[in-house]
């Protein structure tokens, strides 16, 4: 079990398998590309049934879930993932 916690201070636990994943690197991938509907796949994949939880952590007054803050969150998960004493 990975567990982290990015700059919001989203707490997040990752099974390390989740990493391992071809389709993961495909749809990281898509995001670095053309594909602008990569990072849904990628939170999916990433969080699964936690993503409702990061949905909420970034959520707007007015019920909007902003794509530039979600990007913003797995960003700092992958980071966070690849920083010593994180796991």
């Amino acid at each position: 079990m990975i567990k982290g916690k990015t700059k919001t201070g989203f707490a997040f636990e990752l099974e390390e398998a989740v990493l391992d994943n071809m389709e993961l690197v495909d749809a990281l991938a898509g995001m670095q590309g053309d594909d602008p509907l990569a990072l849904s796949a990628v939170v999916r994949m990433v969080l699964g049934p936690a993503r409702g939880a990061l949905y909420e952590h970034v959520r707007t007054e007015d019920g909007r879930v902003p794509v530039n803050a979600i990007s913003q969150e797995i960003m700092d998960i992958f980071e966070a993932l690849g920083k010593p004493g994180k796991n």
